[in-house]
């Protein structure tokens, strides 16, 4: 009978390398969506500002998404400008409604 003698030590390397290696992964397959996500917004650069007010963002906040740092994801940028949006907007009816009721 074979026996497999593994020591701690050699088990705490590997398991040390692929905790690195997840993670250097995970770095690099963020990058990867990011420079997607830029390639579909870089798209939109390019659509009318009544299309992108259909959206809720405006073509300053295209340009706010894109002067991230390659690596960012731009796509956060824009999620955001539109819940900005959205709570203006919201925020403007119900003033319009207690406008009414006085």
């Amino acid at each position: 009978m074979n026996t497999v003698a593994v020591n701690s030590k050699s088990h705490s390397l590997v398991s040390s390398f692929l905790v690195a290696l997840r993670a250097v992964l995970a770095k690099v397959s963020g990058i990867a969506i990011a420079i997607k996500n830029r390639r579909e917004i870089n798209q939109l650069a390019g659509a009318d500002a009544a299309m992108l007010r259909d959206l809720g963002i405006t073509p300053s906040d295209i340009d706010g998404a894109l002067s991230q740092p390659l690596w960012n994801d731009p796509s956060a940028r824009l999620v955001e400008a539109q819940m900005e949006w959205r709570r203006a907007a919201k925020a403007a009816k119900h003033d319009n409604l207690v406008g009414l009721n006085r």
